[in-house]
């Protein structure tokens, strides 16, 4: 089983605040999307890492890079930089996972778990439990209804799709209301697993996550 892994490094980061977009940043003294990269690289059927960056890091990130993974430019919205990277995945691979370079704490194990139930299921996502109480509301806020937190989940990733299940979702349009590939798959009529990460695997959005996620990693 050969595998392949698109990690997401094309955002701004605007909301950390810094002039260098966030997963370029030193996270413990290595470029933050460098700790997805390697809980990639140290799986062994993953045999592709593509990395999707901004074009005006692209050439010097391959001349520093380039026996590690492959890297290509990314494009105006995530999904357009995903349709970059797939566009470089081989011909013989078996199943994609697709991650982003802000959740740098991803574990070999809960990467391991969700390709584990994507082989059953040929569409798995990792997923934690919701711990707030959410409410729908109307567009003036009001509430409309609570709904019950017993079946509710914040997706994460990686999420991990059979190769050729993903390129068929992504050669039909997009449309602007979708926000993460696992809705592609869904809007196939296509089941995805939810699987729980056993551990943290928050994306780095403010300076507190960025803190807490070096508090994390050193220890």
């Amino acid at each position: 089983m050969r595998n392949a892994a698109i990690i997401v490094a094309a955002g701004l980061g605007k909301r950390l605040g810094n002039k260098v977009p966030k997963q370029f940043l030193k996270l413990n003294n290595k470029p933050m999307f460098l700790w997805s990269v390697n809980a990639f690289l140290s799986i062994k059927n993953f045999k592709q890492i593509i990395v999707v960056v901004p074009s005006n890091i692209l050439k010097s990130l391959i001349a520093k890079y380039k026996t590690s993974f492959e890297c290509i430019s990314g494009g105006k919205e995530r999904f357009d930089s995903v349709k970059n990277g797939l566009a470089l995945v081989r011909d013989d691979i078996d199943f994609i996972a697709v991650h982003d370079a802000a959740r740098p704490l991803i574990s070999k194990k809960d990467i391991l778990a969700v390709l584990k139930e994507a082989k059953k299921t040929e569409a798995a996502t990792a997923v934690e439990k919701t711990k707030d109480t959410i409410k729908l509301v109307t567009n003036n806020n009001k509430i409309l209804k609570t709904l019950n937190r017993v079946f509710l989940r914040n997706t994460q990733t990686p999420q991990i799709f059979k190769s050729t299940l993903l390129k068929k979702a992504y050669s039909k349009k997009i449309s602007a209301n979708i926000t993460d590939d696992s809705q592609l798959i869904e809007n196939l009529k296509i089941k995805v697993s939810a699987v729980e990460t056993k551990f943290p695997n928050f994306k780095v959005t403010t300076k507190q996550d960025f803190a807490l996620a070096e508090k994390l990693l050193k220890s």
